[in-house]
């Protein structure tokens, strides 16, 4: 099968290659890959910038058919289409597993970066961490189950109050993705930020979000609150210029939680301020298990989240790493042909 594969360490060296299609071991199950995401993540893979162990097919966010099962796999699972939580390999009895934060065990070695992953036209993963796919719901609003659980994760860490305006700072996948869950989960008044008006912001509107552009963003929260400012702001950003907004944006007591990743190995910020204005600040990584099958339900609720991807072949891999970087698609998804949807 053809697969999109970091070859070396290093920034660059990816390459489309033919490797054997994956047998699944006791336990795990082989999916046939209708759609897989480009995460900002695999950007950073690309770019040398995140762990990985090459040669490694990538690709950590997909959909897809079971289509072959390991020993001791219940054989209602085969021809169902799942989604899947990437904590492959996570040990099971270090104290973060045995908590339930398997997303943030030292061992997990994740598809993508770890394992083989989903640009290709199989992959195997285990049952543990697969999920059915609601009848209702297609392959490519099904796609983005992956990331719409890392919102769902961060905000269920920072809390959604009922009635709360929140701030979203970023109006990338996980940003607008944050917004569509915050709104389902309770908040009064969704607002996304950017630091330009573009496409990114446009579609944030047009799932109910209020969107500005830069310090206007501030100036809106004031508005709105007397003042007051914003009770929950989200950073998806990962800068300094994003994490600054944020602060300037929070209220006094009020919460931030930061999803977004920077690349670098420090970011300034406004200390002073944080520290003045009292805030409850909390660090998001990946996607814990209680946040899939809400995602999944906010997914089947906004279906017109679909309309956010586009997708190219799994041949045109270069073209869509292209897009994604030059941020002319909001996300991108790669088709490796696969059963997939017309």
């Amino acid at each position: 099968m053809l697969a999109l594969v970091k070859t070396a360490r290093g920034a660059g060296h990816l390459a489309l290659e033919e490797r054997p299609e994956p047998v699944p071991l006791a336990g795990w199950v082989t999916i046939a890959v209708r759609y897989a995401g480009i995460c900002g993540t695999d950007i950073h893979i690309v770019d040398d910038e995140f762990p990985y162990w090459p040669p490694v097919t990538m690709g950590h966010e997909f959909v897809g058919t079971v289509t072959g099962l390991g020993d001791g796999v219940d054989a209602a699972w085969l021809g169902t289409r799942v989604v899947s939580e990437p904590h492959s390999l996570a040990c099971g009895t270090c104290h973060l597993c045995r908590r339930g934060f398997a997303e943030l065990c030292a061992s997990k070695r994740s598809p993508g970066w770890g394992i083989d992953g989903a640009f290709a036209s199989h992959l195997v993963m285990p049952t543990h961490l697969i999920h059915r796919v609601p009848d209702g719901l297609s392959d490519q609003a099904a796609a983005l189950a992956e990331p719409m659980a890392v919102s769902v994760t961060a905000l269920a860490r920072a809390g959604v109050d009922a009635g709360d305006i929140v701030l979203i700072v970023g109006p990338g996948p996980v940003g607008i993705l944050v917004a569509a869950a915050a709104r389902v989960m309770g908040a009064a008044t969704v607002i996304v930020a950017g630091r330009h008006e573009s496409d990114r912001l446009r579609f944030a509107a047009s799932i109910g979000a209020v969107t500005a552009v830069g310090d206007a963003a501030v100036e809106l929260v004031e508005d709105l609150t007397a003042g007051r400012g914003a009770d929950l702001v989200v950073d998806a950003t990962g800068s300094a210029e994003g994490i600054a907004l944020a602060l300037r944006a929070v209220r006094r007591r009020g919460r931030l939680v930061a999803v977004g990743m920077s690349g670098k190995p420090e970011v300034p910020i406004p200390w002073d301020l944080a520290v003045s204005r009292a805030i409850d600040a909390s660090f998001s990584m990946s996607s814990n298990g209680t946040a899939w099958d809400p995602a999944l339900m906010i997914l089947e609720r906004a279906p017109e989240l679909a309309a956010m991807t586009t997708v190219f072949p799994l041949g045109e891999w270069q073209a869509a790493l292209a897009a994604v970087r030059n941020r002319t698609v909001i996300k991108a998804l790669l088709q490796p042909g696969s059963g997939a949807e017309t």
